[in-house]
């Protein structure tokens, strides 16, 4: 009797476990992360991405990370080696790199910073870059084989496109643009020669029919609707947000609905494609419209003892940066050029710690910042907790900032610290240089002061 009870159990328990949700992960940069409605008006696709699949058949992990590359995705603790903590046997993971690969012009970093050494140059501080034909390879052959050592199936999805239009010729409307070489991630060499050898796309396209994996080309298709949308109803519509880069609701929503076609019109994804839905339009606008009132100000109701702490400059920690009395700068002392988002290795860091038995609510953070010197000047404040920083979340975004004003970031944003948990919280500054390294630029920071209630 007891060993038919045992069986039935183990019946049972397994039964559950087949009916859980599987999880798709995905993982890539800024143009599919999550966003903060509060924090800024970008929206990453894969917020999006959840509608399009049954609920109770499938969970959608999006780990996009503004700022990533192949390189410090693979490299960063937070990142991959979190995601693959959360992947099991039987899930998916959609990879969409290139974006932040391109940060030296199709180079590899460390080979370019050998040839500044001899030449007697200061090096880049910027590490995202790869070269496409081997080490954005090498990064995404490493992603496929370890999801697959774990059973994950892995896809990968070419980039969006930037909305980088031609100039249309005569008097042509500019919804006859066609999106350039660049805008597609074709990079021309240093030398003028074909950008045949500095193609990411393809270079992508090349790593899937070598490991036999899903290739998904979303640059195809993005570029194919933005070129039919035309380039005024584009930067309108879907690029809003003061860059050609990241998408706004509306551009994250359409690129959402294109991953969808790209997934069930692919052979290989027949498992995947019977777990997605297509949602009507009330439906996916009421979905939308939920994410936008999850990132609005939350009030917490739990009742404990208030505090205020101030943290100075003196008590915190910075990465991939200089301090001195004239504010932060890049390590070497000037700004990388090329910048348009944040680099996820170059942060100033505020720690808070909840007590062994009881946790604590953040109610609201200050802090006074000013550029000093230029317009240029651009910052996120992420969150997350514990030493592998699980968890982040952008809850406040400003580009060019106003130099040599100061300005009082005030965030009533309530976060939840655990009992036994760190709050950490970054300053990650970047600097839109026009194409050249910029020194003498520097961002002040007042100390950081925080208010909110210890439990009970």
């Amino acid at each position: 009797m007891r060993n038919i009870l045992t069986l039935v159990l183990c019946s049972l328990f397994l039964c559950t476990l087949s009916a859980a949700p599987r999880r798709v992960h995905t993982i890539g940069d800024s143009t599919m992360s999550d966003y903060k409605p509060a924090a800024t008006p970008k929206r990453g696709w894969g917020m999006y991405l959840q509608a399009f699949f049954n609920t109770d058949s499938v969970q959608v992990n999006n780990r996009g990370k503004s700022g990533a590359s192949t390189r410090t995705f693979y490299e960063t603790d937070n990142l991959w080696p979190s995601v693959k903590k959360q992947m099991h046997a039987g899930d998916y993971l959609i990879i969409q790199f290139a974006h932040n690969d391109e940060k030296c012009k199709g180079e590899d970093v460390y080979i370019r910073n050998a040839k500044l050494r001899a030449e007697g140059k200061d090096t880049l501080t910027d590490m995202r870059g790869t070269e496409p034909n081997t080490t954005y390879k090498m990064y995404l052959r490493r992603f496929v084989k370890e999801a697959r050592e774990m059973g994950v199936t892995p896809v990968l999805m070419s980039p969006i496109c930037r909305a980088y239009f031609l100039a249309p010729k005569g008097h042509d409307s500019s919804k006859n643009g066609k999106i350039n070489d660049e805008g597609r991630h074709k990079l021309q060499s240093d030398k003028g020669q074909s950008t045949k050898d500095k193609d990411y796309v393809r270079c992508m396209r090349e790593v899937a029919e070598e490991m036999g994996v899903p290739f998904l080309d979303m640059t195809a298709r993005s570029q194919e609707l933005y070129e039919q949308e035309g380039q005024e109803f584009c930067m309108k519509n879907y690029f809003n947000c003061g860059d050609k880069t990241h998408t706004s609701a509306s551009g994250g929503m359409v690129i959402a609905s294109l991953a969808y076609e790209l997934i069930s019109q692919a052979p290989e994804l027949k498992e995947l494609q019977s777990w997605m839905v297509f949602p009507s339009g009330p439906e996916y606008t009421a979905y939308a419209q939920r994410i936008e009132e999850a990132g609005k100000k939350a009030a917490f109701a739990a009742e404990g003892t208030p505090f205020e702490t101030v943290i100075k400059n003196e008590e915190l920690r910075i990465k991939n940066l200089e301090f001195s009395k004239k504010g932060f700068i890049a390590a070497g002392g000037s700004w990388p050029a090329g910048e348009i988002d944040e680099v996820a290795n170059r942060y100033i860091e505020y720690t808070i710690a909840a007590e062994k038995k009881k946790g604590l609510v953040i109610e609201t953070i200050t802090l006074p910042v000013r550029a000093k010197g230029s317009n240029g000047m651009n910052l996120h404040i992420n969150y997350g907790f514990g030493d592998d920083f699980s968890g982040v979340t952008t809850i406040y975004e400003n580009t060019a900032l106003k130099k040599n004003k100061w300005l009082t970031i005030r965030l009533e944003q309530p976060i939840l610290v655990p009992a036994g948990q760190t709050l950490h919280i970054r300053v990650l500054p970047w600097h839109d240089s026009n194409g050249k390294p910029q020194a003498k630029k520097y961002l002040q920071l007042g100390g950081l002061k925080v208010t909110g209630k210890k439990l009970r």
